[in-house]
Parts: C-alpha cells; structure tokens; sequence
C-alpha cells in the first residue's frame, strides 16, 4: 500500500476534529458554517474511500492499525451523511423554541458551542469504531462514543435530561467494561500463537481463531456480546434507550437511533466473522436474543403514548432484525444484516427528525392522546413521517421493504423458520403502531384545547430540507437496492 491510498482513512477520522476545535470560540453563524462545512467535507472524504475500496480493495494505515473494508467504507458513508443530515437540520432546530421559557433558550444558546463540538467529536469516534483493526482499540473507540454522546443526551440540563444522561451514562459504561474483559480475553488467547505479531489485529486474529482455547474464545465472546448489546440497545440490555432517546434533542435521538445504536454491530461482525464460522454455538446465542429483542421491542412499543417513546422502543425492536441476521452465521445473514443497518439508519433518522418537528411546532406536546390533525398545518412533515413508517413498517417501494425482505430471505436461505416467523409477526405489529401513529398525529382532530388554540405552522427551511433529504434516500434505496452491492459484496470478506 502506498501513502496514497493511506491519507483517505485519515482524512475522514481527523476532518470533524479539525472543525471542532475552531466552533468553541467561533460567533454563531460562522459555528453554525463550520458544523455543515465540516460534516460535507467529511462526506466527500468518505464518498472517496468507498469508491477507492471498491476498485482496489481494503486500505490499511498505520502499521495495519486503521483498515478501510467494506463494512468500514459502507458505515462511513452511512455516518457522515447523517450527520450532515443532523447539521443541516441544527441550524433552525437548536436551540429551539421555548416560548414559556425565554431564558431557557438563552442558558441553551451559550451552551451550543459546546454541543456544536462535541458533536464533530462524537463524529470522528464512530469512524474511529468502523475502522479501526485492533480489538482493544475498537474498545476504546466504543468508550470514547459514550462519553462523547452523553453530554448531548443531557444538552437541555434539566431534571429529565440529566436523569436520562446519568442512566445513559451508568448502563453504557457497565456494559462495556464487560467487553473490555473481552478484549482481554482474546488477546491473551492468541497472543501465544502469533509469537511477534500482534494480538491485538483483527486480521490476525482470524488467522488464529482454530487454535484458540474454546472455553476462551466462547467467554471472550459472549463478555464481548454483553458490551455490543447493551451498547446496541438488546433487549434484556436496553432500559437506556426510551430515556436517553426521549430527553435528548431531536437532533442526537435521530442520531442515537440511527447511527450510534448501529457501530457496536460492527464490533459483532468482527467478532462473529473470526469466532461463529468455528463455534455455532455463538451464533444460536445472538439469534435467540435477536428473536427476543424483536418481541420485546415491538410489544413495549405498541403501548407507548409519547412519541419519542415510541420510537425508542421500535428501535430496540428493529436492531433485533439486525442481530438475528448475523445470528444466522452466513454470508447472506451478513449481508442483510449491514442492509438492514444502512436501511433503518435513514428511516430511523427520518422519523426522529420529523417527531422533532412535531414537538418543535406543537410547543412541546408530544403526547399521542393529545396530538391530532397536523397534516394541513404541516403538509411537509406529515408527508417524511409517512415515508418514514411506511419504510419502518415493511411496505414497498421504501427501503424497509428490501430490508426486512433480505432478512426474511437469508433466514429462509439458512432454514431458520423461528427467526423468519417472528420476522415476519413482528413487522406485522410495526405496521399497526406505526399507521396508528401517522393517523393520530396528522389524519384526526385535535384533542387538547392547548393543540387547537396553539400556532403551529411548518417547520423553518432547514429542517424540512433535512427531513426531505432522508425522506429522499429511502425512497431511492428502495426503488434501486442494488446500488449498495458494490459495497455491501465486501462485507462477508471482511
């Protein structure tokens, strides 16, 4: 490899670090510039890196410590165009309305600089996560994700918010200090069998994964399991999500569910590619928590009245899909599995940002029983929020569709009747929920006198332009599926 194919891994870790530092002390336009600025140059780094992936192949860095494959080329360009996504829609979003609470919003102002920042922070470690090839360091990385995150799950720093920070926080840090032992565990398995080559490469340790103690190698990986899931938001691990999705802003809920919740599935691909192939044992494990994590995610959803509730929980319920493809242990499982990643990333993203403007337009009601004919007051919105639960439901032509199809495919393809059944029973409730929401919130009338006498108009430029761009991609990755297999045929080979 030569030193330019090198500098393209580099440039999409460092470019949200670069515009970090100068936000803190920027004026509010100029922040506000660099943040979008920032965001889109990082997208054409990543852009650069898959289309160079493509033709030529993984890129490695840094005496093999950065490597660009598929899945890292493909999770990238996932998460630097949401957040751009997320930048754009900020700019009229935050620090919001308040109308009650004047000096809120300036307490919030002062504190954006900060947000703006650590968000280009929050950026650069989930690449850091996607790329990197040492197991400790992916540790790190995770880490690093957490601590970055949740401080902008507390932004608005009242009672609620830094309840669901605190437990955001605590949970994430229990979970992962699990995976930590892990990676230990691992490393000191194969460290015997490499002699001076490094334990701590993914790539290496693959080669090594037959001669590796099985007791070891099935305590490592079940250690590590308990991290990514948490992290990941499976059910039994998953009392951190309704909070920290529900308190944080619009901006880091669409964020949390659509890309953070997403990266610690990376660390399972790499683990489940060295480690399922040898123990099937693993990959039983991961497919009965995907089966229960579906259930239970549909079933607290389906009884939610806030509506940022309910999309935390069908969020806990759709990375059930995810991880019950990798649980399949084939090359089909894994590749529905990253489909399904990059397909609920959009339309998770899509739903949280139009929920937030639901609540930035409805001064703060986000109550299903309370909500109630917005879809002339906001015909822009109503119409993201249907593409959005009709992909989340399963429905043709979205994106969803195809992703529930590749899972529902790949458990045929492998015999799995149980996962393809709950499958498909659960999509079934995810339409009831989700068509209920859309009905209540924009088709009937309003139900509280604070809704019908309040001003609620469409949302500022910004955000509708956010809204359609999701709006946008899942549309199109549901009309042309196959614009990913360039990527997405790597991914097995990782």
């Amino acid at each position: 490899m030569t030193w330019g194919d090198g500098w393209l891994p580099l440039a999409v870790l460092v470019t949200p670090l670069v515009f970090a530092l100068p936000v803190v002390w920027a004026g509010d336009r100029v922040r506000r510039a660099l943040w979008v600025s920032g965001s889109a140059v990082t997208l054409v780094f990543a852009l650069m890196l898959a289309r160079r992936v493509v033709l030529a192949g993984p890129i490695e860095t840094l005496g093999a410590q950065i490597r660009a494959d598929g899945l890292a080329a493909v999770m990238s360009v996932l998460i630097a165009f949401l957040a751009l996504v997320c930048s754009v829609y900020a700019l009229d979003y935050l620090p919001g309305t308040h109308p009650h609470e004047p000096e809120r919003r300036e307490r919030l102002a002062r504190r954006m600089p900060m947000f703006t920042a650590l968000f280009l922070v929050l950026e650069s470690t989930l690449f850091w996560v996607a790329m990197t090839n040492n197991i400790v360091l992916l540790w790190v990385a995770l880490e690093a994700t957490t601590l970055a995150s949740a401080l902008l799950v507390s932004f608005y720093w009242d009672t609620r918010a830094l309840e669901a920070g605190y437990k955001y926080l605590l949970l994430l840090t229990v979970g992962i200090t699990a995976a930590f032992f892990g990676c230990v565990l691992l490393y000191a398995s194969a460290a015997p069998h490499l002699g001076n080559e490094s334990a701590l490469l993914i790539s290496n340790l693959r080669r090594v994964a037959g001669r590796l103690p099985s007791h070891l190698a099935l305590a490592s990986a079940l250690l590590l399991l308990i991290g990514f899931g948490t992290k990941a938001g499976l059910a039994p691990f998953h009392p951190w999500v309704a909070d920290a999705h529900a308190e944080a802003p619009a901006v880091m809920s669409a964020f949390l569910s659509s890309v953070i919740i997403k990266v610690p599935f990376i660390g399972m691909l790499r683990v489940w590619s060295v480690l399922g192939p040898r123990y099937p044992e693993l990959n039983q494990v991961l497919l009965m928590l995907g089966i229960f994590t579906m259930v239970v995610g549909a079933a607290l959803a389906i009884a939610q009245d806030d509506l940022k509730r309910l999309h935390a929980y069908s969020s806990v319920s759709q990375v059930g899909y995810i991880a019950a493809a990798l649980g399949l242990g084939t090359p089909f499982g894994f590749y529905a599995a990253v489909f399904f990643i990059v397909s609920h990333a959009l339309t998770k993203g899509l739903l949280f940002l139009s929920t937030g403007a639901v609540v930035f337009s409805a001064h703060e009601i986000r109550s299903l029983s309370a909500l109630g004919g917005l879809r002339r007051r906001m015909p822009i919105t109503a119409a993201c929020t249907l593409v959005g639960a009709l992909s989340l439901a399963g429905m043709p032509p979205f994106s969803g569709f195809f992703a529930k199809m590749q899972v529902v495919l790949a458990a045929a393809d492998a015999r799995a009747w149980l996962v393809l059944g709950v499958a498909v029973a659960t999509s079934l409730v995810t339409m009831a929920y989700t068509t209920s929401m859309v009905q209540r919130v924009f088709a009937s009338t309003p139900r509280s006198a604070e809704l019908e006498a309040a001003d609620v108009h469409e949302v500022p430029a910004s955000m509708r332009l956010a809204m359609v761009l999701l709006a946008g991609a899942v549309i199109v990755l549901g009309l042309m599926p196959q614009c990913l297999d360039s990527l997405l045929r790597l991914v097995p080979e990782m």
